[in-house]
C-alpha cells in the first residue's frame, strides 16, 4: 500500500511538471495586438495638499489653523490631457503615431512653514511663492526593435514634439528672519511674474500669437531590454530640450516688506511712536502691477529620466511587478531638482483584463491609485482612481485625489 501511495505521487508530481512545461510551451489564449489605435481621450488629474483633507471638508464648519503645520504648506494641481492621436504597430517590430494638442499643466502654492510660524528662516532665506505652466504640444510616437543584441531584441522609442508655452510662472519670493547685533530683521521679498503668448492686460488685445516666436522642440527617448525572460529592464529621458518657447507678454508685480527692530529703541517709541514705527516698519506704499513686453522669455518643458524594470515572478504576465527611479527637474517647483521612484503591482488576464496598483514618489508628490483596463479588441477601456499629497503619511488621508480615463479605438 506505501508503495502504491509513493508510485501515485511519483506519478502526479511527474505529471504536474510536464503539464507546467506543456504550459510554456503553448500559449495560453491571448487578445493580440491592435494593428491600429485610435485614442480619442486620455485625461489625468490630479490635486493635493498637506493641510485640508476629506474629513475636513466634509465637517459643518472648517477651521484652518497654518500655526498647526510643521512643515512647509502645499497646495498642487496637474493635469495631462491627449484628446486625439493615432499609432500603428507592424507586429511589434516597429510602429509610429501621432499625438494632437497634448496639454499638460503644473501648478502648485508652497508657503515656507518658517514664514507661517514667524521662525527663523534658512541662512539665505526660505523661498516660496506660486508656480505654474502649461505647455501645449504634437508629438510623433516611434518605436523599432534591434535584433539579436546579446541574442535578444532591443526596443528603441523616441518621441520628437513641437510645443508651446501658453503659461508660465515660477516661485520667485523670499522670506528672512534673524537676529542681528542690535535686534531682529523680518524680510520678505515678494514677487509675481508670469508670462503667456498674448497680453495679459484687460482691455489690451489678446490671443494674437505669433507662433514662430513661441514654438519649441524636445524628443523623448528610451530603451528596453529583456535581460531574462523574466525580467525586462529599460531607461526613459524624457523632454530633452532641442529649441526653447518663448513668451513675450508678462504681468508683475514686486516689492519688499522689512522689520527691523535694530532702527529702533524703547526711547524712541516713548518719545515719537510715529516715527519710530515708520523706522521700524518698511512697507510698501502701493502694490502696482506692471505689464509689459520684452524680447522673449526662454521655456522648456519639465525633464524626467527615468530607470525602469518589469518583473514577472511566472514568466508569463499573469503577475507583475515594476519598479522604477530617477530624477526630475521642473522650475515651477520651489525645489527645482527632485529624485523620483515607485513601484506598480498588477495581474493580466489574456491581455483582456489588467488590474494594477501603484504607489510612487512623482512630480514632487507622494501618488498613490488603483488603474483597471478593459480590452476587447476593438474597443478599449481604461479609468483609474488615487490619492496623493505632499507628505506620505497624508497621500493615505484623502489629502488630494487623482482620476484618469482613457478610451481606445482599433483593429
Amino acid at each position: 500500500m506505501k508503495k502504491l501511495s509513493v508510485i501515485l505521487i511519483i506519478f502526479l508530481l511527474a505529471a504536474n511538471l510536464y503539464a507546467e512545461e506543456e504550459q510554456l510551451k503553448k500559449p495560453r489564449f491571448r487578445m493580440r495586438d491592435r494593428s491600429f489605435e485610435l485614442g480619442l481621450a486620455n485625461v489625468n488629474v490630479g490635486f493635493a495638499n498637506n493641510f485640508v483633507g476629506v474629513k475636513d471638508i466634509l465637517k459643518d464648519k472648517i477651521t484652518l489653523d497654518f500655526t498647526k503645520l510643521d512643515k512647509d504648506f502645499n497646495l498642487g494641481f496637474d493635469a495631462n490631457v491627449r484628446p486625439f492621436y493615432f499609432n500603428i504597430n507592424a507586429k511589434n517590430r516597429w510602429g509610429f503615431g501621432m499625438d494632437f494638442g497634448n496639454v499638460t499643466v503644473y501648478g502648485n502654492i508652497a508657503l515656507a512653514g518658517n514664514l507661517l510660524k514667524l521662525r527663523p528662516s534658512d541662512k539665505d532665506g526660505d523661498s516660496f511663492g506660486i508656480g505654474a505652466s502649461a505647455f501645449v504640444d504634437v508629438g510623433i510616437p516611434v518605436f523599432f526593435k534591434i535584433k539579436n543584441v546579446w541574442n535578444r531584441d532591443l526596443r528603441i522609442n523616441f518621441r520628437p514634439a513641437g510645443f508651446m508655452a501658453a503659461f508660465y510662472a515660477s516661485p520667485s519670493m523670499k522670506y528672512t528672519y534673524r537676529d542681528t547685533d542690535n535686534g531682529t530683521l523680518l524680510e520678505i521679498d515678494y514677487g509675481f511674474k508670469a508670462y503667456a503668448p498674448f497680453s495679459l492686460e484687460f482691455g489690451k488685445e489678446a490671443f494674437k500669437i505669433d507662433v514662430g516666436s513661441a514654438l519649441g522642440f524636445d524628443i523623448s527617448i528610451g530603451a528596453d531590454y529583456p535581460l531574462f525572460k523574466f525580467l525586462d529592464i529599460g531607461v526613459q529621458f524624457i523632454n530633452i530640450p532641442l529649441k526653447s518657447s518663448r513668451l513675450n507678454n508678462y504681468v508683475k508685480m514686486a516689492g519688499k516688506a522689512s522689520l527691523d527692530s535694530s532702527e529702533v529703541t524703547i526711547e524712541d517709541l516713548i518719545n515719537d511712536s510715529d516715527k519710530a514705527m515708520k523706522e521700524l516698519l518698511n512697507l510698501p506704499d502701493n502694490f502696482d502691477i506692471k505689464y509689459g513686453s520684452d524680447e522673449g522669455k526662454r521655456f522648456y518643458r519639465p525633464f524626467k529620466m527615468l530607470f525602469t524594470a518589469n518583473y514577472r515572478p511566472f514568466v508569463r504576465p499573469v503577475l507583475f511587478i515594476s519598479p522604477a527611479i530617477g530624477f526630475s527637474y521642473n522650475p515651477v517647483f520651489v525645489k527645482k531638482t527632485a529624485i523620483e521612484f515607485g513601484v506598480k503591482v498588477g495581474c493580466e488576464l489574456g491581455n483582456i483584463f489588467t488590474t494594477s496598483f501603484k504607489t510612487c514618489y512623482e512630480d514632487q508628490m507622494w501618488k498613490n491609485g488603483v488603474d483597471f483596463l478593459l480590452n476587447l479588441y476593438v474597443f478599449e477601456l481604461g479609468f483609474g482612481v488615487g490619492m496623493q499629497s505632499q507628505q506620505f503619511v497624508q497621500s493615505w488621508q484623502g489629502k488630494g485625489v487623482r482620476a484618469n480615463l482613457s478610451i481606445k479605438l482599433g483593429f
